[in-house]
């Protein structure tokens, strides 16, 4: 088991680019395009959650069955698996690496339910538990057997200084020293952060595996870059950085004695002295508030669905990020598994009748 990041297979192994994972795609792109293909990803990593939540799996075994459903489709493609049986694979596999073990004939049951009965239709599902069983094996396979997956909420607890939200021997992480200077930098500039920020920070991070950023950002980035957006977003957070640009000449005249160091200073110490590129916290910031944009627009069909779309959505990001005539494009989830059988087929039907086949002799021909 990896005791360090830095030396484990989620470093050295699972860290990728964007060109990777635009050649992972390949094969789905002749059958959909880049949104349909995010909205696909944001899709099943909703079918996780839901999966997870009935079986009682913590919120860490979910973030692993997502992690394990992305790195599975960086080798596969949608159009010629089942992308449905591979998530009951994903949740039953990480639910062992994480030490909280299910049932397989649970999950292979749950499965049949959720799909069944959510408006999936999805009517095909194998009520073969060695089915499921195989399927490990092959999603073993394809990823190389590296099971230990890294975080961000740890990473967020240390940064906030809130060990205690999280649970220091959950796998993988054991033994782990997120406090070396090698990992944050100096430690110059701390900061206390509300416990709603925190909050907001953490559920920033579990939305982040609706995305790609698993596989593009070591985790601690992700961390800070939820806690950038949380501190930002956050009512009492942003009021205490809106008072902190009066004039300093004004506070001290306020201030009996001690110097003045605005909210604002603090976090632009804090930031600097965690010796990361604030340019890449940027832009898994815009990545992030990207995803946001486009899950809005997915919809599950039911009359709750708006209400859970609002208050998903973080305020302040607006929807200048979709084009104008795109903001009235709702996409359900009856419409994405639609979708995939069509991809499917189409996939099928060029795989028996490809476009270089040689065309049949023409036995008539060879008579004259």
């Amino acid at each position: 088991m990896a005791t360090n990041f830095w030396e484990s297979s989620h470093c050295n192994s699972w860290i990728l680019d964007e060109a990777t994972l635009r050649q992972a795609r390949a094969i789905d792109s002749q059958y959909a395009d880049g949104r349909e293909l995010a909205l696909i990803g944001i899709f099943f990593a909703n079918v996780i959650a839901k999966l997870g939540k009935r079986l009682n799996l913590r919120q860490q075994v979910i973030a692993t069955a997502t992690v394990y459903f992305r790195r599975f489709y960086i080798k596969s493609s949608y159009c010629e698996t089942d992308p449905f049986f591979v998530s009951a694979a994903c949740c039953y596999l990480a639910a062992k690496a994480e030490e909280a073990p299910v049932y397989l004939k649970a999950v292979v049951q749950e499965s049949r339910v959720l799909l069944s009965a959510s408006g999936y239709g999805i009517k095909t599902f194998p009520t073969d538990n060695t089915k499921l069983a195989e399927m490990e094996w092959y999603l073993l396979e394809d990823l190389d057997f590296h099971l230990i997956v890294f975080h961000p909420y740890r990473s967020l607890a240390t940064l906030c200084g809130k060990l205690g939200i999280v649970d220091l021997a959950e796998a993988g992480e054991v033994g782990a020293e997120p406090d070396e200077e090698r990992y944050w930098g100096t430690g110059e500039g701390a900061m206390n952060f509300d416990d709603g920020c925190v909050q907001m920070a953490w559920f920033v991070i579990n939305d982040s595996y609706r995305g790609e950023l698993c596989l593009l950002y070591p985790p601690y980035l992700i961390a800070i870059a939820a806690l950038y957006l949380s501190v930002l977003l956050h009512g009492n957070t942003r009021q205490r950085l809106s008072e902190s640009f009066e004039d300093p000449i004004t506070i001290r005249r306020t201030r009996s004695a001690g110097p003045v160091v605005s909210t604002r200073d603090r976090l632009l110490d804090f930031l600097a002295g965690l010796n990361v590129s604030l340019e890449t916290i940027s832009r898994i910031c815009q990545q992030m508030l990207s995803m946001y944009a486009l899950w809005d627009i997915l919809t599950d069909g039911t009359e709750g669905d708006d209400k859970r779309r609002h208050e998903r959505k973080l305020p302040g990001i607006g929807t200048g990020l979709i084009p104008l005539g795109d903001r009235r494009v709702v996409y359900t989830e009856k419409a994405i598994v639609e979708k995939l059988f069509q991809m499917r087929e189409k996939r099928e039907s060029d795989l028996a009748h490809p476009a270089d086949a040689r065309p049949p002799d023409n036995k008539l021909m060879e008579k004259v």
